[in-house]
């Protein structure tokens, strides 16, 4: 029983890294896509004038 409850928590902990690896992509890709749309708003803002 030893050994199997150590591959459960083996297990448990590559996933929690999976886990923190999408939400650390997730929010990279987020911050990319605010800063191409501020840029994009900045960049229309001033053509318009």
């Amino acid at each position: 029983m030893a050994g199997r409850n150590s591959k459960n928590q083996r297990q448990k902990s590559t996933m929690e890294e999976n886990a923190a690896r999408r939400q650390k992509a997730a929010q990279l890709f987020f911050a990319a896509f605010a800063i191409i749309l501020i840029i994009s708003m900045v960049l229309s803002a001033v053509a318009t004038y």
